[in-house]
């Protein structure tokens, strides 16, 4: 088991969650949310 690839998701996605609601956004939206509609997201610069 110590060979195998995990790989998987990062560790953490709340930069990415709406503010509002907390909904994971779209590709097809990436800057609106689909569920709430709130458009000021927090994303990471670096």
């Amino acid at each position: 088991m110590a060979d195998e690839d995990d790989g998987g998701d990062p560790v953490c996605w709340l930069d990415r969650l709406c503010p509002e609601c907390g909904a994971v956004p779209t590709e097809d939206e990436p800057e609106r949310c689909w569920r709430c509609g709130a458009t000021e997201r927090k994303r990471d610069t670096t």
